[in-house]
């Protein structure tokens, strides 16, 4: 407590020790509220999680030896006709690759724009999910027969996961609303491809597809005509796009923050003092001592010169 009484009795004498005390003072506040809202920026920045794209070669190459088709349904897009779908033969095709599928009927709940769930008949292939594409140039081709009476009649088409091979997906059932389903359209062949993303959260990781809109060609005068339709799904190139949950803001990068920002105000400190110091002229600290040192050899010379004399 002496040393704070001291100094502060310094203070009350000390010109320049009291500008010194009032800049540290009013930049040691600065830098504190700085620090405040760094912190503040900090929690914010972390307060959600943000993803990260990146590009792993090694992991794409292997995904391109094992990357599975995804398992795909087909269904009408109105409820009004029975049985509008007659038949529907899929194979999948690649470079000296042919594989035969053997769709299954199942009934899918479809809810509509007006919030009511209908149940339709639908198609499903690839369930067991055991066709593989290396590459994008890999693709499963359907043909899809309306029955004659209902000539009107469209299809739409979705894709999810099988639970046993694809736990790790999004979907793992067909979707019950209408905007994960595309349409196909009538005499003509739709190209669609995959859009597949993959999130790793921390140890979790997870896997996003999207159906995507390719081509769109009519048939010529030369294909069978009548209630019929096609449709090929394949993988866009390069397969998925990967996203890692990281951190936009560290502690370390606050930290270096901060300690910048400290190491700037102690430059200003001196540079403030220095400048109001000459500013208000204001002298320098007493210059310590034992009391008559100043007057150690003043006192003792001759007024008129020379070397004094004992």
């Amino acid at each position: 407590m002496d040393y704070v009484k001291d100094f502060l009795e310094d203070v009350k004498q000390d010109r320049s020790l009291q500008l010194k005390t009032f800049i540290t003072v009013v930049l040691s506040i600065t830098g504190f509220s700085l620090f405040c809202v760094e912190e503040a920026r900090l929690h914010r920045s972390n307060g959600v999680t943000h993803f990260t794209q990146v590009f792993d070669k090694s992991g794409e190459h292997k995904a391109m030896q094992e990357q599975r088709f995804p398992v795909i349904t087909v269904c009408p897009t109105t409820g009004e006709f029975e049985g509008q779908i007659k038949s529907m033969t899929c194979s999948g095709y690649g470079p000296n690759s042919f594989h035969n599928f053997d769709p299954v009927k199942q009934n899918v709940d479809i809810g509509t724009i007006s919030g009511a769930t209908t149940q339709f008949s639908c198609m499903t292939v690839n369930e067991a999910q055991d066709y593989v594409g290396k590459n994008s140039s890999y693709f499963i081709k359907c043909d899809i027969t309306y029955n004659a009476p209902v000539n009107q009649g469209q299809a739409r088409i979705t894709t999810w996961a099988n639970h046993d091979v694809w736990s790790h997906a999004v979907f793992q059932h067909p979707a019950s609303n209408t905007y994960r389903w595309k349409t196909l359209l009538q005499d003509r062949t739709t190209e669609f491809y995959m859009k597949t993303k993959k999130y790793d959260l921390n140890t979790k990781t997870m896997w996003w597809s999207n159906l995507e809109y390719g081509q769109f060609l009519v048939w010529n005068s030369t294909q069978a005509s009548g209630p019929h339709a096609s449709f090929t799904l394949g993988h866009e190139f390069g397969f998925y796009e990967e996203y890692k949950a990281s951190k936009l803001y560290t502690t370390n990068m606050m930290l270096g923050t901060v300690g910048g920002m400290a190491f700037l105000l102690s430059c200003l400190n001196i540079v403030a003092f220095a400048f109001f110091a000459g500013l208000l002229q204001i002298e320098g600290p007493t210059r310590g001592g034992y009391p008559g040192s100043s007057q150690m050899y003043s006192g003792a010379q001759d007024n008129n010169g020379g070397i004094p004399q004992s």
